[in-house]
C-alpha cells in the first residue's frame, strides 16, 4: 500500500501516468484473481478434472514408477562383470637347503563369462523392464477405469437426488392443492392425508439418496488419494459415448492385441523366458577365470610374474538339465498365459460391447419415447385434478412413474459409462 500511494502522488497531474498505473494494477489484480481461482478449483465437475488428480497423486502409480526404475538399473547390473578378486599370498622360495626365505605374491583374478552369456542376461533384464512397464500401465488403466466408474456413479447419485427433490417439490404442490380443495369443500380429507404421507415418503427417499451420494463422494475421493470427506465440485455432465461403429468387437479386439498392457506384459515375459532358456542352454559352455600377479622375493632373488587361466567344467549334469527344464517350462507357461489372456480379453470385449449397446438403446428409448409421453400424462393429470376431473392417486402415480423413468435413464447412462470404461481398459486407450 505504501508503494501504491507514493506512485499516485508522483503521478499527480500526469493523466497518462495515472492511467498506466491503474491499468497495471488492474492487470495484476486480474492475474492474481485468475491464479487464485485456478488454485481453488475443485475436482469433480468433469471426468478430466478427477483423472488428472488421480494420475498425479496415486501412490500405486508412484510405486510402480520406482519399480520400473529399479528394473532399469538391473539391466546394467546384468551386463556387468563381477568384481575382481585381489589375492595376497605369502609363500616360501624353493630351496634345497638353508634357512626359510619368504616371497610375496600379489595377484588379481577375474571371472569372465563367454559365449554371449552377458548379452543374454542383459536381454532377460530388458524383458523384465518391459514387463514392469506393462504392469505399471496395467495399474494405470485399472485406476483410470475405477475413476471413470466412480465419477459416473457420483454423477448418477447427484442427478438422482435432483430428480427426487423435483418430485418432492411437485408432491408438495399437489398436497397444497389438495388442502385448498378440501378447504373449498371440493376434496376429501383422505386426499390431504394421502398427499402428506406421500410427501414424507419422498423425504425419506431423499435422505437415503443423500447417504448414497456421500458414499459415492467418499469412493471417488479415496481413488484420488484425498480425504473421503474432501469437497468435490458438482458433476456437470457425463462424457459422450462414442459412435456405434467404433464399438464393433472385431476392431476393438485388434486394438486390444496391440495396446492392451496385460498382453504387452505377457509378451515381455515370453521374451524374458526365451532369453533365460538360451542362457540355460549356454550353461554347458565353460566360463574362464584369468589371473595375473607379481612375485616379490623380498631381496632373496629376482622378482617375477605369475599368470593363470582356469575353466569351470560343467560336470554337474543334473544341475544343468534341471536349469534347462525350468527355463523351458517357464517359456511354455508364459506362452500359455498369453493365450488364456487373449481369449479372456476377446470374451470380455464382446460382452462389454453388447452390454453397452443394450444400455444405449434403453437410454434412447426412455429419452425419445417414454419420458415425453409420461411428461404429457403428468401435465394433463395435474390439470385435470385441479378442476376435479382426476383422482389424486392417479396424479401421484403418474408423478412417481415419471421420476422412476428419470432414475432408470440415469441407471442406463451409468451402465453405458461403466461398460465403456471396461472396454477402454481392455483396449488400453480411450475411444
Amino acid at each position: 500500500m505504501r508503494t501504491i500511494s507514493c506512485g499516485l502522488r508522483t503521478a499527480r497531474g500526469r493523466p497518462e501516468r495515472k492511467l498506466g498505473l491503474f491499468l497495471a494494477l488492474a492487470f495484476g489484480a486480474a492475474i492474481i484473481g485468475r491464479g487464485a481461482g485456478a488454485e481453488d478449483a475443485l475436482p469433480g465437475a468433469s471426468l478430466d478434472s478427477v483423472l488428472s488428480v488421480a494420475r498425479r497423486l496415486s501412490p500405486e502409480l508412484a510405486a510402480r514408477a520406482l519399480e520400473v526404475e529399479a528394473a532399469q538399473a538391473r539391466v546394467e547390473i546384468a551386463g556387468s562383470w563381477n568384481d575382481p578378486t585381489l589375492r595376497i599370498t605369502s609363500d616360501e622360495i624353493d630351496r634345497t637347503g638353508g634357512p626359510r626365505q619368504n616371497k610375496m605374491i600379489y595377484s588379481i583374478e577375474q571371472d569372465i563369462p563367454l559365449w554371449g552369456k552377458r548379452d543374454l542376461k542383459r536381454d532377460t533384464a530388458r524383458a523384465e523392464v518391459n514387463r514392469m512397464k506393462a504392469d505399471s500401465r496395467t495399474a494405470e488403466t485399472e485406476l483410470i477405469e475405477k475413476v471413470k466408474v466412480a465419477f459416473a456413479q457420483y454423477y448418477q447419485a447427484d442427478q438422482t437426488i435432483r430428480a427426487t427433490r423435483e418430485l418432492h417439490a411437485v408432491v408438495h404442490d399437489i398436497a397444497k392443492l389438495a388442502r385448498e380443495r378440501y378447504g373449498q369443500n371440493r376434496g376429501s380429507q383422505q386426499a390431504v392425508f394421502k398427499a402428506d404421507v406421500e410427501s414424507s415418503r419422498v423425504e425419506t427417499e431423499i435422505a437415503r439418496q443423500e447417504a448414497a451420494l456421500r458414499s459415492a463422494k467418499g469412493r471417488l475421493n479415496a481413488l484420488l488419494a484425498r480425504p473421503i470427506d474432501a469437497p468435490l465440485a458438482g458433476p456437470a455432465k457425463l462424457r459422450p459415448l462414442p459412435a456405434p461403429e467404433l464399438l464393433a468387437p472385431a476392431p476393438l479386439l485388434e486394438r486390444a492385441r496391440t495396446a492392451n498392457p496385460g498382453l504387452q506384459a505377457t509378451t515381455a515375459a515370453i521374451a524374458g523366458a526365451q532369453s533365460s532358456r538360451d542362457l540355460a542352454e549356454k550353461s554347458w559352455y565353460p566360463d574362464i577365470t584369468v589371473s595375473a600377479g607379481a612375485i616379490d622375493r623380498t631381496g632373496n632373488g629376482p622378482n617375477g610374474y605369475t599368470a593363470m587361466i582356469g575353466l569351470k567344467v560343467p560336470l554337474q549334469f543334473g544341475l544343468h538339465h534341471a536349469q534347462e527344464r525350468e527355463a523351458r517350462a517357464q517359456l511354455g507357461a508364459a506362452r500359455a498365459r498369453r493365450e488364456v489372456l487373449d481369449q479372456q480379453i476377446e470374451g470380455d470385449i464382446a460382452e462389454a460391447a453388447a452390454s453397452l449397446s443394450a444400455s444405449r438403446r434403453t437410454a434412447d428409448l426412455i429419452k425419445t419415447q417414454l419420458l415425453p409421453k409420461n411428461e404429457a400424462l403428468v401435465r394433463s393429470g395435474t390439470a385435470a385434478y385441479a378442476v376435479g376431473k382426476a383422482e389424486l392417486t392417479d396424479v401421484l402415480m403418474a408423478e412417481h412413474d415419471l421420476a422412476d423413468l428419470r432414475i432408470q435413464l440415469l441407471s442406463a447412462e451409468f451402465d453405458s459409462q461403466r461398460q465403456l470404461a471396461a472396454i477402454e481398459r481392455l483396449i488400453g486407450d480411450d475411444l
